[in-house]
């Protein structure tokens, strides 16, 4: 893969991740003020109690289901057929086991029964998680899709909210909006995948797609540890304050996600399948690789991380409106996580993952989940949302410290000086043709 269809990438899902979270930037002035801190916690309290059930269907897949793509022939086309299916069937064995879960936790988890309603009608984002067909187009660094199909939901969704949303109780209409948007898309963008990859689809024996859970456990481990000291922030908060502080703290973090979602995310989706390929040749060109691009993270993320910082008391009146003032200490203790997080996505993803140090990767990010579980309680308890803000940062920051001391203990260099010099970085691009 050569450096021009990195960019390409790169720019395909900055706009995708764009549209997920700037089109709806045109709507928040809008509904803040109709549905208020409650209405937003309300909402963000449910998504953040789906997302648990979301990442067992997805199950790591995106990662995995990538990986084995990106490492195989394209004309070998029965073993495309076979992964894919493989990985839709274990899909939709996730998807049933979720679907009891989630009745459980309903009739017995007294702190969700307030959000119930909400809950359920975003309980149908899990389903349009079984057809994500991300992995897919990562595995062939084929991305500009997601970019056209999220515009054109983009603006369909931010008609439909100005026309749909009149009252605070609206918050209904807009859980079913998301859910909605998100089931159509995925299985169009599915259909459209097997189509444009002439994938055949079969279904593998439930025995079978047991075997691949099982096989990609560790991945999946480690991405449900990671969500104890992330999402799982989120429903320790309330159960300690009101739905209005949950409002104020998942407001700082939801405009924290856009800037991070528009860059780190983009930064890695895109470097994954590309990082991949280079460590296929050999570990010395996945190093140069990483060597290369570790800088262009590292500048846009901090540049992000800083213009987020100063810019926070504006950003929340401005887009939340005087009854949301509450939101910016929140967000200026987090506003340097997509710096953060882009070095540890470096480290982890990038590097460990395809390096098959998945082992490693689950043992750094487990010891850190307790550890941050364990202080989230505390914190919460104690100092409310303005301590589960700095319960993410603190967390966030040792699992990338962590991972670093890891890696050089494994003896691998992984940052090279030279490489952050302007001068090296626009070379790199300006030679789009020139493979690294």
């Amino acid at each position: 893969m050569n450096s021009f269809k990195l960019i390409k990438n790169f720019a395909s899902l900055s706009i995708v991740q764009g549209v997920n979270y700037i089109f709806p930037l045109l709507t928040v002035p809008y509904i803040s003020r109709i549905i208020g801190p409650e209405g937003y916690g309300y909402i963000n309290y449910s998504t953040a109690f789906v997302s648990y059930f979301i990442l067992l269907v997805t199950y790591g897949f995106d990662l995995t289901g990538t990986r084995k793509l990106a490492r195989i022939e394209s004309i070998d086309q029965k073993a495309i057929n076979r992964i894919v299916s493989n990985v839709l069937t274990a899909r939709l064995v996730l998807f049933l086991v979720s679907v009891i879960l989630f009745i459980s936790f309903l009739l017995f988890f007294e702190p969700i029964k307030k959000y119930t309603e909400v809950t359920i009608i975003l309980f149908a984002s899990c389903f349009a998680a079984v057809f994500s067909p991300q992995f897919i187009f990562q595995g062939f660094q084929d991305l500009t899709v997601f970019a056209k199909s999220n515009f054109i939901r983009g603006i369909l969704n931010t008609i439909l909210v100005f026309l749909l949303i009149k009252k605070p109780d609206d918050y209904i209409i807009l859980a079913v909006l998301n859910s909605f948007f998100i089931l159509i898309i995925n299985i169009l963008l599915f259909c459209f995948a097997l189509y444009r990859f002439k994938i055949k689809l079969r279904f593998f024996s439930l025995a079978e797609s047991i075997k691949l859970i099982i096989e990609e456990k560790m991945i999946f481990f480690s991405t449900v540890v990671i969500s104890l000291y992330t999402t799982t922030n989120v429903v320790v908060l309330g159960f300690f304050v009101n739905t209005v502080d949950v409002g104020y703290y998942t407001t700082s973090h939801n405009f924290l996600n856009i800037v991070n979602s528009v860059i780190a995310v983009p930064l890695s989706t895109a470097l994954f399948p590309f990082i991949g390929k280079a460590f296929t040749g050999s570990k010395e060109k996945g190093l140069l690789a990483v060597q290369k691009v570790l800088p262009i993270v590292a500048y846009l993320t901090f540049f992000s991380s800083l213009l987020l910082y100063f810019f926070a008391p504006m950003i929340i009146k401005l887009f939340y409106g005087n009854q949301f003032d509450n939101a910016i200490l929140p967000l200026k203790i987090i506003s340097f996580l997509p710096f953060i997080i882009g070095m540890s996505n470096v480290f982890g993803i990038q590097i460990m993952l395809n390096l098959g140090m998945d082992k490693l990767f689950f043992k750094v990010t487990f010891i850190v989940s307790v550890i941050g579980l364990v202080f989230n309680f505390y914190m919460s308890k104690n100092f409310g949302y303005l301590g589960t803000a700095w319960n993410i940062i603190i967390i966030e920051s040792l699992v990338t410290f962590l991972m670093y001391i890891y890696l050089r203990k494994e003896g691998l260099k992984i940052i090279d000086f030279k490489y952050f010099k302007p001068k090296e970085i626009m070379s790199h691009f300006i030679n789009i043709n020139k493979k690294i």
